[in-house]
């Protein structure tokens, strides 16, 4: 049945079109860092580059549904452009309500899932690399999808000592009704290794575990609030979370609460956000079962293109990590970057702070057309 319906598909797709279009876009980086890299994402030293490509192919069949490809592909990384290296494929093919989408897509779980702060029992394998197949419906103001994994994010399929043909069934959805909106999400328990295939390994945001969850939302005295349970049936592990949002003039409250079953403790968190003319100001903290988390982060828009950012991030008041930067809008597209960070523990590298800054000293120029 699978076969057939893949089959049926790709005969869709090559049935007559009344219209075909091909949209280009892609991105130029050209930067310079002055930090020793210590682990293996953080690999920019000197000077480094790179140009992508994204090009989206599609058409409108006789039926009226329409079909295309998205992917994209590396002209050059640290090179001259000598190899060519693709990615992100997916096909796909859309109606008003339903759609069919294989390859770099993401799981359906992930794709509705919505939790309630910091839960530890709603680990949802995320797609990165694996080839997926997901279909996805909507009904009314209910939407909901179903998916699969055919690969794993090495390309390695189930294996020739499987029966099966692809892994991990994966089914969500989320629907609004007057002031609520509620949803549910859930994934099956993963054959794991076999063969050459082993999700796990291939990707670290891929969970074999049975995983189910069920959410909710309103809004009420103009407060967001947000309640979420998630069940791992494999460790027999759960979470029940609760999250607010309250808006004050130009600051935003969120607090949250998850109660853990796991013997480590409780999470929750407390953020305070400040947003009005040209000031962004945000403080964070979190306890994750135990270890205090902080993070004091802002920006100020000067005005002409040019924002300064800067920040401080902690935990247990022993890994430090700080950074600040200035980026300027050259318009068309254009940016250029100029960042310092640090990080005591080693541990971000690459990404420290929400900008996601390189370690070291950072001058970067990018375009995007």
């Amino acid at each position: 049945m699978k076969r057939i319906l893949l089959a049926s598909t790709a005969l869709a797709m090559l049935a007559g079109a009344a219209a075909a279009e091909i949209t280009w876009s892609g991105e130029a980086v050209l930067g310079y860092n002055d930090d020793d890299p210590i682990g293996p994402d953080d690999d920019n030293q000197g000077f480094y580059w790179e140009l992508d490509i994204d090009v989206v192919l599609s058409q409108t069949l006789d039926n009226g549904l329409t079909a295309g490809a998205e992917f994209g592909f590396e002209v050059a990384d640290d090179n001259t452009g000598q190899v060519f290296e693709g990615s992100d494929y997916v096909l796909f093919l859309e109606s008003d309500t339903a759609s069919l989408f294989f390859g770099d897509t993401a799981f359906a779980a992930e794709t509705h899932w919505d939790a309630a702060g910091d839960m530890e029992s709603d680990g949802f394998s995320e797609q990165d690399g694996e080839v997926v197949i997901r279909g996805d419906l909507t009904f009314g103001n209910v939407e909901g999808s179903i998916s699969y994994a055919v690969t794993d994010a090495d390309g390695d399929i189930i294996g020739d000592n499987s029966s099966d043909d692809v892994d991990q069934l994966s089914i969500a959805a989320v629907g609004t009704f007057a002031n609520f909106t509620v949803g549910f999400a859930y994934q099956e328990e993963s054959i794991g290794t076999n063969g050459a295939y082993d999700p796990s390994v291939a990707n670290g945001d891929f969970n074999e575990a049975e995983i189910f969850g069920i959410f909710a939302s309103t809004s009420f005295g103009g407060a967001d609030i947000a309640l979420a349970y998630a069940s791992d049936q494999t460790n027999d592990e759960d979470s029940l979370g609760i999250e607010v949002a309250y808006p004050v003039g130009p600051v935003t409250l969120t607090g949250y609460y998850v109660s853990e079953s796991e013997a480590a403790g409780d999470n929750w968190g407390i953020n305070v956000a400040y947003e009005e003319g040209p000031v962004s100001v945000e403080l964070d903290y979190q306890d994750d079962q135990g270890t205090e988390k902080v993070g004091l982060e802002g920006s100020y828009d000067v005005g002409n293109g040019i924002v300064v950012r800067a920040g401080y991030l902690t935990e247990d008041a022993t890994e430090d990590r700080f950074y600040i930067a200035g980026e300027y809008d050259l318009g068309g597209g254009a940016e250029l970057l100029i960042s310092y960070a640090e990080d005591d523990s080693n541990v971000d590298e690459d990404e420290i702070g929400d900008p996601e800054y390189q370690r070291g000293t950072t001058v970067e120029v990018s375009f995007e057309f």
